[in-house]
């Protein structure tokens, strides 16, 4: 059985676009799932994209936070079942039910507004159940060729046919993913929390307040409108490259930007020129605080990998140009 596994190779062979589109489609669309544990890995997988290493490497935690983050707003926030039964809970939304009473934490809050140290509790709780029942799981799913893993040093390193695929068919993959899950969820839960349920999918993840990042952007130096260089009273935290394709928060693909063009760009991609000015900023910006996932190279694979996704770009500011 998959799961039993603590260490597992990658199988080194050639893998065709076709392969890749196999492998994935019988994940998602032919086998069985008795939870949503796997269908969740995935989206965590895409969502943790930007946070890989050069080496393809990322970590249980890294993964796992984005896991708990979706299983608590899917389970405390919009309350629904995981499991293909309406009567039993899994063993993970258990504890994170558990976890909630036994912290008092209002059920109405999303998982961002939980205190940072309680955070970290809740997201080695539900690692140390995926790490036993998932990881290696998911692994067998794909017949031994999406990812390297070892449980006791707590990484995973994808492969580089994968790293590409995901990127170059995010868009698609996440879409399917969440329409994979909402079925699922379809079955088993009430037509009452049912509602929007495709929309509570495909926003499980979106940060309810970029606040946080807002105030780290004004004390490295950012006080102006990054795309129209205007002086702005209220700014807004605009996604570089927008979050319905990175779906992260990382502080390297963030700016300030005034009201006209944070509103005039939307999601869309701009001009290679500003993608320029951010490289230039970044590499500025190494040695602060949340930078340590930041390559040049991946910012402009993403940038890139955006507009094959079919992102418009080439946007400017209505000035079209600099102040």
């Amino acid at each position: 059985m998959g799961w039993e596994l603590n260490v597992a190779e990658a199988k080194d062979i050639y893998l065709t676009e076709s392969d890749l589109w196999r492998y994935t489609q019988h994940f998602l669309m032919h086998s069985h799932h008795t939870t949503t544990y796997k269908y969740i890995l995935m989206k965590a997988l895409l969502e943790s994209l930007p946070e890989i290493s050069e080496s393809g490497r990322l970590t249980f935690l890294q993964v796992t936070r984005h896991v708990t983050k979706i299983y608590w707003n899917l389970t405390v926030t919009y309350q629904l079942g995981q499991l293909n039964s309406k009567e039993k809970r899994s063993s993970l939304e258990q504890v994170i039910i558990e976890f909630q009473r036994k912290h008092e934490i209002p059920r109405e809050w999303n998982f961002d507004k939980i205190a940072e140290p309680q955070k970290a509790l809740l997201i080695k709780d539900v690692n140390d159940i995926f790490k036993k029942y998932v990881y290696g799981s998911f692994y067998k799913s794909y017949d031994g060729t999406i990812y390297s893993f070892h449980k006791k040093e707590g990484w995973f390193q994808l492969t580089a046919p994968y790293i590409v695929f995901f990127e170059k068919y995010k868009r698609i993959l996440m879409n399917v993913t969440n329409y994979q899950l909402a079925l699922f969820l379809e079955k088993y839960n009430t037509k009452e929390a049912m509602e929007k349920i495709l929309t509570k999918v495909e926003l499980v993840s979106a940060r309810q307040s970029l606040s946080e990042f807002q105030l780290l952007l004004k004390q490295y130096g950012e006080e102006r409108c990054f795309y129209c260089n205007n002086a702005v009273k209220k700014s807004h935290v605009d996604h570089f490259v927008p979050w319905s394709y990175v779906q992260n928060d990382v502080l390297w693909n963030f700016v300030l930007a005034c009201s006209s063009c944070n509103s005039s760009k939307s999601n869309r991609i701009t001009h290679t020129e500003y993608l320029g000015e951010l490289v230039a900023r970044n590499s500025r910006w190494l040695a602060y605080d949340q930078m340590e996932t930041y390559s040049e190279k991946k910012l402009v694979q993403m940038y890139d990998y955006a507009i094959q996704n079919g992102f418009l770009g080439d946007w400017r500011p209505r000035e079209g140009k600099r102040a």
